[in-house]
């Protein structure tokens, strides 16, 4: 498989993760917001070691289009999801200065994709493998398969755990590389319709408020609900919830991903959140918790969300 020809000069969204010198590679990570990239919690521990988590810092450049800029990515209290936490391996760090370009375009996969991604072993600017999303397996729940097409060129390495999925055609992020088959033939990576987005995205009007901060935090007040703890409960809440929801939440998932990925949801995509607080307020029949659950989306409540 040969690799596909790049521009020069033009920044890309995907990033590497290197020591301090640049000279030992951990893996990827993907611009998703001006000041925020994803990659796999596993690349963030390789990189600081076994203790890596909220508040860990590690070196990231961008050789592709934008050399000698580098930078430290500081991974988010709420951006660690690692073995039990969730049914992913991921991380989202927050950069300490620009970006080098403007972030990926994210959106949702199909089976029968046709996909490129861009690893960078033994190769500075990259290599690209070509493949096709062939469906959900893997190790863990919600994480997709991609077959490799060649069997004798460039395959998914080690190296390439964080490296962004692309749609062939239009460059569209659909989700990140966390895993491989040890020959390389077939990769696995977490869809981005899969991860919730705790990153920055601006303010809310007249709020001063970081609206990731508060999706966070409303996020996190939901997971004390009896509502959600409850595996009852929380099944008829989703059965209640609209269609679009349904569609991209699952009601046996990790509380704390059901609770981050239904706030981001209603939020940041569909504008339902007030009415998916108008639901749950029906279930808490005015809860101590409901109530810090309204008070940490009081500024996202603004517009169509209101």
């Amino acid at each position: 498989m040969s690799p596909l020809a790049t521009r020069p000069n033009t920044p890309d969204w995907q990033l590497r993760v290197t020591d301090r010198d640049g000279t030992v590679l951990h893996g990827a990570a993907v611009l998703v917001a001006p000041e925020y990239v994803l990659t796999c919690a596993h690349v963030v521990i390789e990189a600081v070691g076994p203790t890596a988590g909220p508040g860990s810092t590690v070196r990231l450049d961008a050789p592709r289009g934008l050399p000698g800029w580098e930078s430290a990515g500081t991974v988010l209290a709420d951006g660690w999801w690692w073995e039990g936490s969730a049914p992913w391996d991921a991380a989202v760090l927050r950069l300490d200065r620009t970006a080098p370009g403007p972030p990926a375009t994210v959106t949702r996969h199909r089976v029968g994709d046709r996909v490129r991604v861009l690893g960078f072993p033994n190769a500075e600017t990259g290599r690209w493998v070509t493949g096709r999303i062939t469906g959900d397996s893997g190790s863990r729940f919600d994480y997709t398969q991609i077959d490799v097409d060649s069997v004798t060129g460039f395959t998914v390495l080690p190296g390439f755990s964080g490296s962004g999925v692309r749609e062939e055609r239009n460059d569209g992020l659909l989700g990140i590389v966390c895993e491989a088959a040890a020959n390389g033939r077939a990769g696995w990576m977490i869809p981005m319709d899969g991860v919730p987005r705790v990153w920055g995205v601006g303010t809310d009007r007249g709020a001063g408020t970081d609206t990731g901060t508060a999706v966070a935090l409303t996020a996190r007040a939901m997971t004390d609900l009896r509502t959600l703890l409850s595996p009852d409960l929380r099944f008829d809440l989703y059965t209640a919830l609209d269609p679009r929801l349904r569609r991209r939440l699952r009601a046996d998932q990790d509380l704390t991903a059901f609770a981050s990925q239904l706030v981001s949801l209603a939020h940041g995509e569909y504008h339902l959140l007030g009415a998916v607080l108008d639901l749950l307020d029906e279930r808490e029949d005015g809860s101590a918790g409901m109530i810090r659950v309204r008070e940490a989306a009081a500024p996202l409540l603004t517009g169509h969300d209101g």
